[in-house]
């Protein structure tokens, strides 16, 4: 028997609600009303938010885009 789990781990950098991520299924660039500043931080992406891994904290995405 399998157990097969998803996970949309990306690498978020983010500046003033600004992020870029590398390795996510769901966008390249996207703004956020989180703040604070990300650099090569692991992060599980969905469609309209991503989780901070190291603290859990969930980031409302409120635009995207598949280019940086």
């Amino acid at each position: 028997m399998f157990i097969f789990t998803t996970t949309n781990g990306a690498i978020a950098n983010c500046s003033n609600g600004e992020c870029e991520f590398n390795n996510s299924n769901h966008y390249k660039y996207a703004k956020t009303h989180c703040l604070q500043t990300l650099s090569f931080e692991e992060v599980d992406t969905e469609y309209l938010s991503f989780t901070i891994l190291k603290t859990g904290q969930q980031c409302k995405v409120t635009e995207s885009s598949e280019e940086n």
